[in-house]
């Protein structure tokens, strides 16, 4: 079956209210309630920074005094979260999981985390934990959804269609959500029909990524790996992206249509991409000085031949 685009157009849209996270507050959370509310609405750099600090500063004082402390695990994960610091989110999520348990809410909440942490993918684990946790809640909204985008990143549209079908009947009629589902599961169809009236010859480039010796030394295990392919014209957003660890290393991936950030700008709709390979300290989608980098130039997009691409070089 197809792999199709609109699921890049899907994570840019709002998501439907089925994320109903497990814990609601008590009455000695509310302050921290009021400070990422304050987050939120923060206009500038100034405030938003003070409201930052506020918020975590009290929670993690919290968490010195009770390390089990489930609701502020959980609020802290929002916090992160909120700030897209996806990766802190994730870590502060395996702990609510690790004293939680298998909570369905939970569960999907820590795939969906973990999906945000690599660039919207749902492969391995985050599929994993969904299909483990629908199997002990089957009609569960929030798993519904999820499993829905990940079944539609696999090119599984029939699942996805299942899916949030089931999703749809679960909501009030004419509610909100159930009207933005109902916009969701007609930009499928309608995607459908379009891949089923072009020619357009799908994209998927394979690509070895290797750490060239000389820099073993340069990098640690951890350090995050970002392979991306874009325009040749150096513009700067990448027309597919995926991330992957130092400890992967060397791996074989696939780039590919099913991964464009923009439904209207993919991998098919050029004759030759830049492929970059980018080892950074930090979780960091632009490139910094010391970061680690390998390149290949004018790549045909439609080649079949696989590639290797070794980082070599460090960016001063």
């Amino acid at each position: 079956m197809k792999k199709i685009t609109i699921v890049s157009l899907l994570i840019l849209l709002p998501v439907p209210a089925t994320i109903s996270y497990l814990y609601q507050t008590k009455p000695e959370f509310v302050e921290q309630i009021s400070l990422m509310e304050e987050l939120k609405t923060a206009q500038t750099d100034e405030e938003k920074s003070a409201s930052v600090k506020k918020m975590l500063l009290h929670l993690e004082q919290r968490l010195v005094d009770d390390p089990e402390d489930v609701e502020s695990w959980s609020l802290l994960t929002d916090s992160y979260t909120t700030l897209k610091r996806y990766n802190d989110a994730l870590r502060t999520i395996e702990n609510l999981y690790r004293i939680e348990g298998k909570i369905p809410a939970i569960m999907f909440r820590y795939a969906d985390i973990m999906s945000m942490a690599n660039n919207g993918r749902f492969e391995g684990k985050p599929n994993e934990i969904i299909n483990e946790a629908l199997e002990l809640e089957p009609m569960n909204k929030d798993g519904l959804w999820l499993s829905g985008l990940a079944a539609l990143q696999h090119g599984d549209i029939k699942k996805a269609l299942k899916n949030w079908h089931q999703l749809h009947k679960q909501f009030d009629e004419g509610s909100e959500s159930q009207v933005k589902i109902k916009e969701y599961i007609d930009l499928i169809h309608e995607q459908v029909i379009e891949n089923e009236n072009t020619s357009i010859e799908s994209v998927a480039l394979q690509v070895e990524i290797i750490l060239s010796e000389d820099l073993l030394s340069e990098v640690n295990r951890d350090d995050y790996v970002y392979i991306y392919a874009k325009n040749i014209d150096n513009s700067l957003v990448p027309l597919a992206i995926l991330s992957k660890k130092v400890s992967d290393l060397p791996t074989q991936v696939v780039l590919d249509d099913s991964m464009a950030l923009v439904a209207s700008n993919k991998l098919s709709d050029h004759k030759q991409v830049q492929i970059i390979a980018r080892i950074s300290k930090k979780a960091n989608t632009q490139s910094m000085p010391g970061d680690l980098i390998g390149t290949l130039d004018f790549v045909p997009t439609h080649t079949h031949s696989p590639l290797k691409l070794i980082i070599n070089s460090i960016i001063q």
